[in-house]
C-alpha cells in the first residue's frame, strides 16, 4: 500500500495505532508550550506578574529571554510537527480502507486537482476481477455534488454502448428520444455554425443511441425500475437479462436512486469504459458491495458472452 503523503491523511483503520491518543495528547500540549513561548519572545516582561519567581533581569535581561523563548518557540513547533497524529479519520474512509481490505484491493491516494466533471482525486481503491482493474474513487462536480465512481477499461470484439439509470419523471423525460433529437439537433447546427473540433463530433456520434428507444429486458421488475439506452439492443437486452447483473441493479436501486451506469468508446477503436456513477459518498459497506458486484457483475456478463477481448484487459490501470 502506497504511503500516504501530506495532503492525505493515514486510511489506518481505527484503533491501529496504539499510542495515537498519546500523540495527540502530546501534540496539543506542544502546541501550547510554542503559543507561550511565542508571547514570552514577544513581551518577556509582561509574564513577570504572572509568573512566580519569573524575574527577566536575573536571566540575563530582555534579550537572552527572547533568544530562550523563540529557540523554544521552534523547537516545540517542530516537534509538534513531527508528531503530528493528522486528521481524524472519517466514516467514508474507514470504510473504504475496510472495503479494501475486505477484497485484498489496494488503496491508493490520488491528489485532487481540477478536471472537466469537476475535482476528482483523493482516496481511490483498486482491485482486479476477471482479469479488469477496477477503480473505486469520488469527485466534486461543478455544483459541488459529491460522487462516488466505479470504473473499468476493457477492450471489447463487438460494438457495444450502453446507458442505463433509475426510472424517475425526471429520468423519463431527460431520456426521451424527442429530447435527445432537439438536443443533437441543436449540438450539430452550434457546430456548423462554429466549426466542430474532432472531439466534439466524437461525443455528439457517442451518444447519438439516445434518440433510440428503450431496451426492454422482458423482466418486469428491471423494465418498471430501470431505464436503459443502448446502439445494441439484442446485446443490451440480453446483457441486463443477465441473472447477476439484474439482481445487482435491483439491489443498488433500492438502496439509491440517484446512479448511472454506462459503457462508452474511451479510446477507438475498441477500449471501452464502464463507469458506474451514484451520487453522494457511499459510507455504508451495503451500498459498496452493491455497486462492486453490479460492476463486477457487468465485466462478468461480457467475458461470459466472449465479447470481452483477452488481449490487453488490464487497460483499466494503464493511464492513471
Amino acid at each position: 500500500m502506497p504511503i500516504p503523503d501530506s495532503y492525505q491523511p493515514s486510511l489506518a483503520a481505527p484503533g491501529e495505532s496504539s499510542n495515537l491518543g498519546f500523540r495527540r495528547f502530546l501534540h496539543s500540549i506542544l502546541g501550547l508550550v510554542a503559543a507561550i513561548a511565542f508571547f514570552v519572545a514577544i513581551a518577556p516582561r509582561f509574564f513577570e506578574g504572572f509568573i512566580p519567581g519569573f524575574n527577566v533581569e536575573r536571566w540575563g535581561g530582555a534579550g537572552p529571554v527572547r533568544f530562550a523563548a523563540f529557540f523554544a518557540f521552534l523547537v516545540a513547533v517542530a516537534i509538534r510537527i513531527r508528531l503530528n497524529p493528522g486528521k481524524q479519520l472519517s466514516r467514508s474512509r474507514a470504510v473504504w480502507a475496510r472495503f479494501a481490505s475486505d477484497i485484498a484491493g489496494t488503496v491508493v491516494p490520488v491528489r485532487r486537482q481540477p478536471t472537466m466533471v469537476g475535482w476528482e482525486g483523493g482516496t481511490t481503491v483498486q482491485w482486479e476481477s476477471h482479469g479488469v482493474a477496477f477503480v473505486l474513487s469520488g469527485y466534486t462536480d461543478t455544483s459541488r455534488n459529491d460522487h462516488t465512481r466505479v470504473q473499468a477499461e476493457m477492450r471489447l470484439s463487438q460494438a457495444l454502448r450502453f446507458y442505463a439509470l433509475p426510472r424517475t419523471f425526471l429520468t423519463q423525460t431527460f431520456a426521451s428520444p424527442k429530447i435527445w433529437g432537439v438536443l443533437l439537433a441543436l449540438a450539430k447546427r452550434e457546430a456548423e455554425r462554429q466549426g466542430e473540433s474532432a472531439a466534439e463530433a466524437a461525443v455528439a456520434k457517442e451518444m447519438s443511441f439516445m434518440v433510440e428507444k428503450e431496451v426492454l429486458t422482458g423482466d418486469p421488475a428491471i423494465d418498471a425500475a430501470v431505464i436503459v439506452k443502448s446502439d445494441n439492443q439484442p446485446l443490451a437486452r440480453e446483457f441486463f437479462s443477465d441473472a447477476g447483473v439484474s439482481h445487482w441493479l435491483r439491489e443498488l436501486n433500492t438502496l439509491r436512486k440517484g446512479w448511472q451506469l454506462n459503457l462508452i468508446v474511451k479510446t477507438l477503436p475498441d477500449v471501452y469504459q464502464l463507469t458506474l456513477d451514484i451520487t453522494g459518498v457511499l459510507s455504508d459497506p451495503k451500498e459498496l458491495d452493491a455497486a462492486r458486484q453490479l460492476a463486477e457483475s457487468a465485466v462478468g456478463r461480457l467475458a461470459d458472452r466472449g465479447i470481452l477481448s483477452t488481449e490487453h484487459r488490464k487497460a483499466a490501470g494503464a493511464g492513471r
